[in-house]
């Protein structure tokens, strides 16, 4: 507490970031962040962007990036917004889509960052609980509401819930933003991209921070239709226009499906695997993410 912060910062409870230890050598889990390194291509395109061209700033629309991942999902370049890493899309997406009044829905178990959300910018929420095998039960969605927000998979548990069952709440919340949070989905399931054509209402959240194994570039995109991108770079540009740095938007992704893989690719350059080839489970904590 002090006498020079807001009302605000008085009343907030940040979220926790997970211990970054530094005195040991650890098997760290609980920051989920991927075993495997990233492509030797990936970190050869970092280092050649690595230059004189840092002096300038980058550019504010990430066009590169955003060209690569609307080829990569069959979507057009404006249902495409990316940011400094997931964490920053969530906060952005509560600002523009949710309005104080009727609460905010997500389930109780699961990444804790919602509510600090909801706090910041003083909207309701009502958290949903598990069913007894901890999946995310949809059918108890039905509260009237600002805006719903799922995890799938859902962490801690890793429970998936097929894509074809958000069809009945993306329906009875037509009117509100329903996001499906998708930090998880290359360790297994189907991504909900597939429904983005035919719901305007649906805002899906990925992040190359895991599956990907680029933490450290803290690079997030979230997939939808225009009225709902548009949204979010007003109010990214109402903050700063320059969300992502010159090294992560000098990335020409080109992403193909290689057992849940995406491969990183510079301008010119020829594609290679991020990380090892293989699939594996969600990994378990009892935080979702720290960063994504």
């Amino acid at each position: 507490m002090s006498k020079y912060w807001s009302e605000l910062a008085n009343r907030l409870v940040p979220y926790v970031p997970g211990e970054q230890h530094k005195d040991k050598t650890y098997i760290k889990l609980n920051t989920n962040e991927n075993p495997y390194p990233p492509s030797p291509r990936v970190l050869a395109a970092i280092r050649h962007a690595v230059q004189e061209s840092l002096r300038l700033y980058p550019d504010p629309a990430g066009q590169g990036l955003r060209q690569a991942a609307a080829r990569r999902f069959g979507l057009s370049e404006r249902q495409v917004f990316i940011g400094n890493g997931s964490d920053e899309i969530l906060a952005f997406s509560f600002a523009a889509f949710f309005t104080p009044g009727a609460p905010v829905l997500f389930p109780d178990v699961t990444y804790s960052f919602y509510k600090v959300y909801a706090n910041l910018y003083h909207l309701p929420y009502e958290t949903v609980a598990l069913d007894d095998d901890f999946h995310v039960p949809l059918d108890a969605f039905h509260l009237e509401c600002a805006g719903v927000v799922v995890p799938n998979p859902n962490a801690p548990t890793g429970k998936y819930v097929p894509v074809d069952a958000f069809r009945p709440l993306l329906e009875k919340h037509a009117d509100h933003v329903v996001i499906l949070d998708e930090a998880y989905i290359d360790f297994g399931g189907e991504s909900a991209v597939k429904l983005i054509d035919d719901y305007p209402n649906l805002l899906v959240i990925q992040t190359l921070s895991k599956s990907r194994a680029l933490a450290g570039l803290r690079i997030g995109m979230a997939l939808g239709q225009e009225e709902l991108t548009e949204g979010l770079e007003r109010v990214k540009n109402s903050f700063n226009s320059y969300t992502l740095d010159r090294l992560a938007r000098r990335r020409r992704w080109k992403m193909r499906t290689t057992s849940g893989r995406l491969a990183g690719t510079s301008s010119g350059r020829g594609n290679g695997r991020s990380g090892s080839s293989k699939s594996w489970g969600a990994p378990q904590s009892n935080r979702r993410r720290t960063s994504s």
